[in-house]
C-alpha cells in the first residue's frame, strides 16, 4: 500500500496490526517509513526510536534514524547509530 502512495491506508493497517497483535518493531518501522515519506519527520523519529526500544539492532530501522538525525544537523548521534548498525551486521552475518 505504501510502495503504491496510499500512505493513510498503509499507516492504518499497521496501527490495526500493533493493536491486534501487541507490540512490533517491524510495524513501528513500517510507521516512522510512512510518516517520513508524508513530510513528517518528527513523528517518523518517534516510531523509529519505539521500534529499537523493542529490537534495538534493528539494522534498517538504525540506518533511517540515523539518516533523520542528520538531516536535522545531528552528525554525531547520525554516525553512533550507523556503527551500531554495522555492528549489528558484523553479529549477524
Amino acid at each position: 500500500m505504501a510502495d503504491n502512495g496510499d500512505f493513510d491506508r498503509a499507516a492504518s493497517s499497521c496501527q490495526a496490526y500493533l493493536q491486534a497483535q501487541g507490540p512490533s518493531a517491524r510495524a513501528l518501522y513500517l510507521l516512522g517509513l510512512i510518516e517520513g515519506a508524508k513530510g513528517r519527520n518528527e513523528l517518523a523519529e518517534d516510531y523509529f526510536r519505539k521500534a529499537l526500544y523493542l529490537q534495538p539492532q534493528h539494522e534498517e530501522t538504525l540506518m533511517h534514524l540515523a539518516l533523520l538525525l542528520e538531516t536535522r544537523g545531528d552528525a554525531a548521534a547520525g554516525r553512533v547509530l550507523r556503527l551500531r548498525a554495522q555492528r549489528s551486521r558484523r553479529t549477524a552475518g
